[in-house]
């Protein structure tokens, strides 16, 4: 947090001489929601993917306020930076720092420090379910980047080959959340970090119609204390898992641990690894985007070498840039039935004998698994610890399927819809299976008006339901009002002319 602090401080040293230089390219925004309905649960589809800004609880909202510079195209280099504060009724926090940020341009190159909302890399932001990896359903991690965030022509490739990618170490700031949200029994983590690196290719000219994009994006948590862990007999102790630098480096490659790091980075590898490999074809031309997708996920080394067979996301969607009825459609398959089979077993030296199954997607041994206050940090298909209603912060529900479509487009002109919908099935976890096999529909129908009359205004209303038994029969309806516009710089607004 203090880290965080200090990032803080010096982006408003850098909006203040922005300021003075006369940067009109500073920008504000301020937004407010509400929200109704009923049920245990705000409805799925208006509180995931939502950057863990939405309540879960159902007659809640916020009012999220922050002024942004963004980075110049076409210039050697240039800057970045935003901050933004967000204020919760029935959320998790009264009052809290959603986005701070700096990112320095060279070129094509960056280089990041600060949380900011991301969602996934290359597909539709507003029909996709999101990446296996990060899907833009959790908080912001705070982290320093470095990278190329655009796609990039490969030298001597004549044209033929861009890529983006970067390497990342962050920090989770959920402690006081778990520590307040758990039950007693349940364990919990402190200075927990995290590690992200990822390298996707376009190939195909610019110029031309077919392309295709071939990459791997891999995650990890390391480090920290894993508080409260209990033992066989009742009684409680606390892990600490090794923060070095030769774990910064051991999580990077990935590399076991040593004799001093406890058992599970012995037997593995060091940290709490995910991954995903991306694989896309696509035909572009006069507006018109058309792809098809495939994320195969894994979650140890038997996902790598497709043991757990074609688990992952499926995908596909058109999009266009023109004014129609329809201007973008999604389909997706998110399916984590595999995992490898329903059993794992480390070696020993009485059963000298290895098997890589049960892989527990997002899950882990002693980690709450890959989440931040509350949600998952992937797909929300895979569900969150804030609907396990008992307190526990881990996974209990991963082995899913689902069904997901999205449609986007104009009705006339200013008024936009937006319409999801979904159905998956659970099977609790290679490891506490459920009884009963869950379901859950889920809708949602939304309507943005921009009307020329007010510039910089936009309004929202959007509906949503829930049926299943998953997270139950919920229902919810959405109002809200954003005001965005240029920040003219104080010096240059009041000076005389």
């Amino acid at each position: 947090m203090r880290a965080m602090n200090r990032i803080t401080a010096i982006i408003l040293a850098f909006m203040t001489s922005a300021a003075f230089a006369g940067d009109f390219s500073m920008r504000y925004s301020v937004e407010a929601d509400a929200y109704g309905g009923g049920g245990k649960f705000m409805p799925f589809y208006m509180m995931n993917n939502t950057s863990g800004v939405v309540s879960y609880k159902p007659n809640s909202g916020y009012l999220r306020a922050g002024v942004f510079k963004d980075a110049v195209k076409d210039k050697r280099f240039t800057y970045a930076f935003g901050l933004e504060l967000t204020g919760g009724y029935r959320g998790d926090a009264d009052i809290y720092i959603q986005q701070a940020y700096i990112d320095a341009r060279l070129k094509s190159w960056s280089i990041f420090a600060g949380a900011r909302e991301e969602y996934s890399m290359l597909w539709d932001k507003a029909l996709s379910s999101g990446s296996m990896i990060w899907s833009g359903n959790s908080r912001p991690i705070p982290q320093v980047y470095i990278g190329l965030p655009q796609f990039t022509e490969v030298p001597f490739a004549k044209g033929l080959f861009r890529a983006r990618g970067g390497v990342s170490y962050g920090w989770y700031t959920d402690y006081l959340y778990q520590k307040e949200m758990r039950s007693p029994d349940t364990r919990y983590t402190q200075g927990l970090l995290y590690h992200r690196k990822n390298l996707v290719l376009e190939i195909g000219r610019a110029d031309r119609s077919f392309y295709g994009t071939i990459g791997i994006d891999m995650a990890a948590q390391f480090g920290g204390t894993v508080k409260n862990v209990r033992r066989n007999d009742g009684t409680h102790y606390d892990v600490k898992f090794n923060s070095g630098i030769k774990e910064y480096f051991k999580v990077m490659v990935p590399l076991s641990g040593g004799d001093d790091s406890p058992r599970i980075d012995q037997v593995n590898v060091t940290g709490n690894h995910v991954g995903i490999y991306i694989l896309s074809v696509g035909y572009r031309k006069s507006g018109w985007d058309v792809k098809a997708y495939y994320e195969h996920y894994f979650d140890d080394h038997s996902g790598m070498i497709f043991k757990n067979r074609c688990d992952g996301l499926w995908g596909v969607s058109v999009t266009t840039d023109k004014s129609f009825p329809v201007e973008g459609f999604t389909f997706e398959i998110m399916n984590a039935t595999s995992q490898s089979g329903p059993f794992l077993y480390d070696a020993t030296e009485a059963i000298p004998v290895q098997v890589s199954a049960g892989d527990h997607y997002y899950g882990h041994m002693l980690y709450n698994g890959w989440t931040h206050r509350g949600h998952t940090q992937g797909t929300p298909f895979i569900t969150s610890p804030l609907y396990n209603g008992d307190g526990f912060l881990g996974i209990t529900n991963n082995i899913s399927l689902a069904y997901h479509g999205g449609i986007r487009g104009t009705i006339v002109d200013g008024l936009k819809y937006r319409a999801l919908a979904s159905f998956q099935k659970g099977w609790g976890t290679p490891y506490a299976p459920s009884t009963d096999i869950t379901r859950q529909f889920s809708a949602l129908l939304e309507f943005a008006y921009t009307p020329r009359q007010l510039m910089g205004w936009d309004f929202v209303f959007s509906g949503a339901v829930d049926a299943g038994t998953l997270f139950g029969d919920n229902w919810g309806i959405r109002v809200g009002v954003k005001k965005s516009g240029t920040l003219v710089p104080w010096p240059l607004k009041n000076r005389k002319k």
